[in-house]
């Protein structure tokens, strides 16, 4: 199974409606390589603190594969190992930037790199309108840096549609890092049950939903 670039880097670096989405079945009509999903008449409950990431299943909405992410204990945070050797570690929850990556895309410069994040501002507990934001200060295993800011925002409740499961309720956030928005539907005691990245230009670059 090949990864590209594009999809590695969503990983390094989430009725009740704002407006911004059709309901239900004309979601998937118009974009069926984004998450279906349908209008909810209360919102879910408040999530007060990051759910604890399992491994995970996915399959991408835009070719159809399953793809798998192991997670396991890293100092507050956790190691996720990508089914394709791509390792990356959080310590903020799936929101944060991560701090670190291995092995992950094609970049000369940026396959394997460090950082040092920051959290300026607490996006816990998820309801709507909750802001948080992150500083992030990579360095690339060959020396080149950047500092950014990513600001994540919760814009919306809605459920998602799942196969072979009942639609699951979920708080949409987007965080944006001035190069890629990425959004996540994330339930309460669950945790990221869906996904899409777009880029500044409007591209989808990624989507795909959790199947186990």
């Amino acid at each position: 199974m090949k990864y590209t670039p594009v999809l590695l880097a969503l990983f390094l670096g989430g009725c009740v409606s704002t407006g911004n989405s059709l309901p239900g079945t004309l979601t998937s009509m118009f974009h069926p390589d984004q998450p279906e999903t349908v209008a909810l008449s209360a919102p879910p409950p408040e999530v007060r603190s990051p759910v604890r990431l399992a491994d995970m299943a996915v399959r991408s909405l835009r070719d159809d594969d399953t793809r798998r992410f192991d997670v396991s204990a890293f100092g507050n945070g956790y190691r996720v190992r990508q089914d394709n050797g791509c390792v990356w570690t959080r310590q903020r929850g799936w929101f944060s930037p991560s701090d670190s990556w291995a092995n992950c895309g094609e970049s000369t410069n940026w396959h394997t790199a460090s950082a040092q994040v920051r959290q300026k501002d607490p996006l816990y507990p998820l309801r709507l309108g909750a802001e948080g934001r992150y500083e992030r200060r990579a360095t690339s295993h060959t020396g080149r840096s950047y500092v950014r800011e990513t600001i994540c925002r919760v814009t919306d409740a809605e459920a998602v549609v799942r196969p072979a499961r009942p639609d699951t309720p979920a708080w949409v956030v987007a965080c944006n890092d001035g190069k890629r928005v990425r959004t996540t539907w994330y339930a309460p005691g669950e945790g990221p049950v869906a996904f899409t990245q777009v880029s500044a230009s409007g591209s989808l670059e990624e989507s795909w939903i959790r199947i186990r």
